[in-house]
């Protein structure tokens, strides 16, 4: 059914904030492109197609209620079609489920790393989805750090693989809209408290020519709030804690499984081999990054870079001689 060619309630300065689109777009601005857009969603979620949009917006301007609003309409288009036998063909083969669809709090994550080990940790659970959705909230800038690009070179590699599977991605950023290979944009840019909807401009992504990416302007998306109040106030709870972490500092997971897999090596027997005199490892840090190496082709632990194996055989002898001095420590308490 389509949905009623509604416009945004637009003030003076709303006219002169978007006066160049006003101008330039006179036909799309006054173009409500709101079926369109399922129209494009539900075409994609039928050709089993990987559903990935970058919403950008002012914080507190709606963009989660946006996101989710469209993730629920997502999964309810993916049951129907499901229903309809639309995916019989789907060759997943034992990798993976091909069953109805929900969206939860389970599949919001608070950053791209947080992502990454989401998904690592469903498909060694097997309970990943085919065509399951994600909501990203990277709600601040990447600042850099031991392992930072090679996360993103995981995401891509993860993208690559899972887009078999069709995972689906809402990505969230305030200032612009991020470069995630999404093939539409959304610049929430209206929240309407008395209608309970939230406007948005949508733009088509297009690689250009020379490199980089094409921005085209189409029109307005009308974005309803939901009403599942039981997830809004379970969200709301889950983003006040990564509010809490962000504000005390908290480093990302990529660092807590670096520490977890320098714990591990830590009480390997043969990593821990001293020599007679019991003052140093018998085998050297180069070794000793082998038998690390061999952790991760043993699925043991992820995969890291090479500075990172430094790090993380670095923590592990250290790790090796605290717990050594502990020990001795105690002995002579005793």
């Amino acid at each position: 059914m389509a949905l009623p060619n509604l416009l945004p309630h637009l003030e003076y300065k709303d006219m002169i904030a978007l006066r160049r689109l006003r101008v330039n777009f006179p036909n799309q601005f006054f173009t409500n492109v709101t079926n369109f857009f399922i129209q494009e969603m539900t075409e994609y979620i039928r050709d089993c197609r990987v559903w990935r949009i970058v919403m950008m917006g002012e914080t507190r301007g709606g963009k989660s209620e946006c996101a989710t609003t469209i993730a629920m309409l997502y999964v309810n288009i993916f049951n129907q079609l499901l229903r309809q036998d639309k995916f019989k063909k789907v060759d997943v083969g034992k990798f993976i489920n091909v069953e109805p669809l929900s969206f939860d709090i389970s599949n919001v994550c608070s950053s791209q790393s947080n992502y990454v080990y989401t998904l690592r940790e469903a498909e060694k659970n097997k309970i990943l989805k085919f065509g399951q959705i994600w909501q990203i909230d990277e709600n601040r800038e990447n600042i850099g750090g031991l392992g930072t690009f090679s996360e993103t070179l995981d995401l891509a590699n993860i993208n690559n693989i899972v887009a078999k599977f069709m995972q689906s991605e809402l990505w969230l950023t305030p200032i612009k809209l991020q470069q995630r290979n999404a093939p539409y944009g959304l610049y929430i840019y209206q929240k309407d408290v008395v209608n309970r909807v939230n406007w948005a401009l949508l733009y088509k992504i297009d690689m250009a020519v020379r490199g980089g990416m094409d921005y085209h302007f189409l029109g307005w998306v009308r974005i309803p709030l939901h009403h599942n109040e039981d997830f809004r106030q379970t969200y709301n709870m889950k983003k006040n804690e990564w509010i809490a972490k962000e504000i005390g500092g908290t480093i990302d997971q990529r660092a807590l499984e670096r520490k977890h897999a320098a714990k591990m090596i830590a009480e390997d027997k043969t990593f821990c081999m001293l020599t007679p005199s019991g003052k140093s490892f018998k085998f050297s840090k180069d070794q000793q990054i082998v038998m690390l190496e061999q952790y991760i082709i043993d699925g043991k632990t992820q995969r890291w870079n090479e500075l990172e194996m430094y790090r993380i055989v670095d923590e592990a002898r250290m790790i090796f001689w605290m717990n050594r001095n502990k020990e001795h420590m105690a002995e002579l308490d005793a």
